[in-house]
């Protein structure tokens, strides 16, 4: 790993709170690059849902993201597009 893995994600540790954590992220793979982003959003339905604690808990399953960290309603790294 080196510094240029070091990444920043965002994070909703409880309803409508949400807070900017570094990570850091492993080497790519042979077959694989890593692309860094400068900008991302929070779109205006399932996230923020997610951000106001809106999630049912019967739907923690369906709402789950496939890279999805933590559990709702929090503290939870959501989100379903990568760049």
């Amino acid at each position: 790993m080196t510094d240029n893995n070091l990444a920043r994600a965002y994070w909703v540790q409880e309803p409508g709170k949400g807070q900017i954590v570094a990570t850091q992220l492993v080497d790519p793979g042979p077959d694989e690059v890593m692309v860094k982003a400068l900008f991302s959003g929070i779109s205006r339905g399932s996230e923020s849902l997610v951000f106001m604690g809106n999630v049912p808990p019967s739907e923690y399953q369906t709402m789950r993201a496939p890279f999805q960290e933590g559990n709702f309603p929090g503290p939870v790294k959501y989100g379903y597009a990568n760049v």
